[in-house]
């Protein structure tokens, strides 16, 4: 499965998990920790957890392995590492706090605050 096929996996599995305003930026040019970060919101603890365990099983299904998942016992924020791809599943006050969109949309531009 190629980036652009796992990226579209990924966002048909986050939305059919009820995930809320999802979005994809990418920031291959300046980072090496990833080339693409999905960001996306669920509503309680038990819904970042459920979304982040059902987006891991359906990519273990379809042959995905190599994944690293953090975050999934507290379930405020679950960080998703598929190597290219990372998933950050959070909560809206923790989303709202750490401002991840607006960070790496400043990566992804090559901004330096």
């Amino acid at each position: 499965m190629n980036k652009l096929e796992l990226i579209n996996t990924c966002t048909k599995i986050l939305d059919d998990s009820k995930a809320r305003d999802l979005v994809n930026i990418d920031v291959s040019n300046n980072s090496s920790l990833a080339d693409n970060m999905l960001i996306c919101t669920g509503t309680s603890n038990r819904h970042v957890s459920a979304i982040a365990n059902r987006l891991v099983d359906n990519l273990y299904k379809l042959g995905i392995k190599q994944i690293k998942v953090s975050g999934e016992q507290v379930g405020q924020w679950v960080i998703v590492d598929l190597g290219d791809i990372m998933v950050h599943i959070m909560q809206d006050e923790i989303r709202t706090r750490y401002e991840l969109d607006e960070l790496y949309r400043c990566i992804a531009a090559g901004v330096e605050e």
